[in-house]
């Protein structure tokens, strides 16, 4: 998708997104822990709110997109620590094989209509970790929630899903976005992840916590598809 049109208003949108937060962004930061000195790659970072995030925890963050609308938003932020890098930009493959400790793709792969993109993309993350690396993926969990409605956001129910068939997420507010995504099973995801070089799955689908928030189905449907996996060795 291409977000120029609705950066900014995609932008305010990632402020208060409370199921994503919640559910999806902390889990990740969670299966990253010790975050303290890891230098970590956001692939597909967008408008730079989690790079921020986890330098917050004092990760060494580099955040790399495809969109030059979201990355002028990311760079405003606080937090110049941060590096960010256009998605073409020379300088990742010349200065960072086999550099990070950990990747993370927030929901990236999901953007992404056919196998051969995602591999190819999963091969480019993969050269750019450590042996032995971290790779974490965030996705929509269309199995286990489809049509389902949650605080933040809702999936728009699919009478058929198929792998690279197109889904509909619904982010709310006072103009909702509807987001065009591709369907991709937990099972094509560590299928492409094998191919790519990734083992040692860790699987994780995260209900909301009982903290008192007037959660909507996520009390009972997991929003998100957690994937954790290392590159492997050989």
């Amino acid at each position: 998708m291409e977000y120029a049109e609705i950066a900014e208003q995609y932008e305010k949108y990632g402020k208060g997104v409370t199921t994503d937060w919640e559910i999806g962004h902390k889990n990740v930061a969670k299966l990253l822990e010790p975050i303290q000195n890891k230098k970590i790659l956001d692939y597909g970072c967008g408008n730079g709110k989690f790079s921020m995030y986890l330098s917050k925890f004092g990760a060494k963050v580099v955040g790399v997109d495809v969109s030059k609308s979201q990355l002028e938003i990311a760079r405003k932020g606080e937090d110049k620590n941060i590096i960010y890098f256009l998605d073409n930009d020379p300088k990742i493959e010349t200065e960072y094989i086999n550099y990070f400790d950990a990747a993370v793709l927030i929901f990236v792969l999901c953007e992404i209509s056919s196998k051969e993109k995602i591999i190819a993309v999963l091969k480019r993350v993969c050269k750019l970790l450590k042996p032995n690396g971290e790779l974490i993926i965030l996705n929509p969990n269309w199995d286990k929630s489809n049509g389902r409605d949650f605080l933040t956001h809702q999936m728009q129910y699919s009478s058929e899903l198929k792998p690279g068939g197109k889904v509909t997420t619904i982010l709310k507010g006072d103009r909702p976005i509807h987001i065009p995504d591709y369907y991709w099973s937990k099972i094509n995801y560590l299928e492409m992840l094998k191919e790519a070089g990734f083992n040692n799955f860790d699987i994780h689908e995260p209900l909301a916590p009982k903290d008192g928030r007037d959660w909507k189905d996520e009390k009972k449907y997991p929003p998100f598809l957690i994937i954790k996996s290392k590159k492997s060795l050989f």
